[in-house]
């Protein structure tokens, strides 16, 4: 019998992840093995020989036929070192619970195309400025410039040269449109969570059999499959949030797409109408490149149009108090010319918050556990709190006063129901994170982009990179609602959100129209984003983050810690600031200060956060931190 250090994926709270267990043959280093991990069944990877030890050790239940390439490895000891993770977070990335022991594959289709597609003249003076180094690129091209048809030619080059691409989309709600377009010219596996057990472990083992080049598409997760070989990592829609990892181990898909690009000495291009302000400005100042894309791809006879309706004037809102007159008529012409309309509110539900009508009287329905406002659900009847998922009826009647209850900051099922009212006939869709699974965008993305929804209402997931040839409206409800989030990047994420939004359309289908409401018209982020100027912005925004010491200028930490009491969570943070004090002088502590949602569910939030010019100093101040400690490296919010 032979003894074997295997390398499992199990929680952080386990002081290792290596674990001794015996086989009855040679295994070679790396080599993918089954075990038995308490009433678990785990997949790890043989890490070395060792002596018998002196307990009974479990036997390696089976084995795969294959190991860890040197690339995955690689790779892997990058992201343990980047983001100071126990061996066993970064495993259980890498090793999924749902493969399978039989090594079964799928038949992937062949392209209908051999060639990419034709571009335009800036289309092919962007792309040769892209090949002309290997260094990290940012792509800032602007809505409708024909950023996926110059992803197609990137990747169809890789392939040519035998080498493996991976595209990267921010989320599920992309799929249809990015897959479908991609593999009319290249082979492509779709990876994503929405899959079933046994389709992801198809994809993985498919990933790493393949003898001929291909592409895997998926958000980040797509990151931890057994690439080889890899020629190029486009990281797509490269500005959303959902790119951060926010449990567990919390990682940026960004900075993990880079250190897997550096293990397979590939290239990194991140795309987007909106680059992110901190990592584009990281790249550049590594050597990266900033190439830009200003015109649309088609040119057309259809301009588009952008009003900005003073949501003070409260004159202009005598139809309705939440829409315009102006967007009300234009809402109505658009109808009549069959064409479709997006309505966007950043607010789900009915109503954000259920408070006494009586002025006397400051009573709001809050959530029992984490002390926060219950949004209503009108559809269910029901409260919902948005952070820890707890429900329950309806309040009616003020429980202090007895007076009646009202509703206030409509969100998006309000809005529905409001409009359905004002347009009997049209056929209105809504779409949202409350949305049930089968009525989502990603399901009925083929029939609302032939015209099966007049009216299209919802949030950030109608927002990101699509592509509706019959979509000649948009209206913003309230583009100042994340404008003064007590964070530093909510005038990045308000920009951001804008500018996708108003990028819907003026894509040369049709003549179109944009309406924004606010009630800061003057604000300079609300003019940034309804002139579409990216670099304007981003020159406003560094210049205020290097006054401040905010990233890129600063690396920083957000270090959480929970507990039964304010005062117990708060004394577990000052504790942490003197372990920090003793062994640092070149990291600035801040705080403690509750968290934003200072209660979640049956504990309270206290947070620091720690910074400092240095990554390296911040991971040795962050190696002196309690073990339960919340890590947050890299947070794009500190909400």
């Amino acid at each position: 019998m032979i003894y074997y250090e295997v390398h499992i994926g199990v929680e952080k709270h386990w002081d290792s992840s290596s674990f001794t267990y015996m086989h009855d043959s040679e295994l070679s280093q790396g080599t993918l093995v089954r075990v038995s991990f308490g009433r678990q069944k785990k997949i790890g990877s043989i890490v070395k020989k060792v002596k018998k030890p002196t307990y009974a050790c479990k036997p390696i239940e089976s084995t795969y036929s294959f190991a860890l390439n040197q690339e995955t490895a690689a790779f892997m000891s990058w992201l343990q070192a980047y983001y100071f993770a126990t061996s066993g977070q970064v495993h259980s990335l890498f090793f999924p619970s749902y493969l399978t022991v039989k090594e079964k594959t799928i038949v992937i289709n062949s392209p209908e195309h051999s060639d990419a597609p034709n571009l335009t003249l800036k289309q092919q003076g962007a792309i040769s400025s892209i090949n002309a180094t290997k260094a990290p690129t940012v792509l800032h091209g602007i809505t409708g410039s024909g950023k996926t048809r110059m992803y197609i030619n990137l990747i169809v080059d890789q392939l040519k040269k035998g080498r493996n691409v991976l595209l990267l989309y921010p989320e599920i709600s992309l799929t249809s449109q990015i897959v479908n377009e991609i593999q009319q010219y290249a082979p492509v596996v779709n990876f994503h969570s929405k899959l079933t057990n046994a389709q992801r472990s198809k994809l993985w083992y498919t990933v790493m059999s393949s003898e001929k080049p291909l592409v895997v598409t998926g958000p980040r997760s797509s990151l931890f499959l057994p690439h080889k070989n890899l020629g190029i990592i486009i990281v797509d829609e490269a500005h959303e949030s959902s790119y951060k990892q926010e449990n567990d181990l919390r990682y940026s898909g960004i900075y993990a797409a880079a250190g897997l690009a550096k293990a397979h000495n590939a290239k990194l291009l991140l795309g987007s109408a909106t680059p992110p302000v901190t990592e584009t400005a990281h790249i550049l100042s590594k050597g990266g490149a900033l190439v830009c894309l200003h015109e649309k791809a088609i040119v057309s006879e259809f301009d588009h149009t952008i009003s900005v309706v003073d949501a003070k004037k409260r004159e202009l809102f005598s139809k309705h108090p939440l829409l315009s007159n102006k967007l009300i008529d234009t809402v109505t012409q658009t109808l009549y010319s069959k064409k479709q309309i997006l309505l966007f509110i950043n607010r789900r539900g009915t109503a954000k918050l259920v408070l006494c009508s009586s002025d006397s009287c400051d009573w709001q329905a809050e959530c029992r556990s984490c002390d926060l406002p219950l949004t209503f659900h009108h559809d269910t009847h029901n409260l919902i709190c948005h952070t820890c998922g707890r429900k329950q009826q309806v309040v009616r009647i003020c429980p202090v006063c007895e007076s009646e209850t009202r509703l206030q900051s409509l969100g998006s099922k309000a809005i529905v129901e409001d409009i359905q009212k004002l347009f009997p006939n049209a056929k209105i869709g809504r779409y949202d994170s409350d949305t049930d699974s089968a009525d989502s965008f990603h399901e009925n993305y083929d029939d609302i982009k032939n015209g099966s929804v007049d009216i299209l209402i919802g949030t950030q997931q109608l927002v990101k990179g699509l592509d509706l040839p019959l979509l000649s409206m948009v209206g913003v409800l309230q583009a100042d609602l994340s404008l003064h989030f007590p964070d530093f990047s909510s005038d990045e994420r308000t920009f951001q959100l804008l500018t996708q939004v108003i990028g819907r359309v003026g894509r040369g289908h049709a003549k179109s129209t944009i309406i924004v409401q606010t009630f800061q018209p003057d604000n300079p982020i609300i003019q940034f984003s309804t002139h579409e100027d990216w670099h304007a912005f981003n020159e406003a925004e560094l210049i205020k983050r290097e006054k401040h010491l905010l990233p890129p200028y600063i690396f920083y930490a957000k270090l959480l810690f929970r507990a039964k009491s304010l005062d117990k969570a708060d004394k577990l943070a000052v504790a942490c600031i003197k372990s920090i004090n003793n062994e640092s002088d070149s990291v600035v502590v801040e705080g403690p200060v509750p968290s934003f949602y200072v209660k979640r569910g049956d504990n309270f939030y206290v947070q620091l956060h720690l910074k400092s010019t240095s990554r390296s100093s911040l991971l040795r101040a962050i190696e002196k931190v309690p073990k339960m400690t919340i890590i947050d490296l890299d947070p794009v919010s500190l909400l």
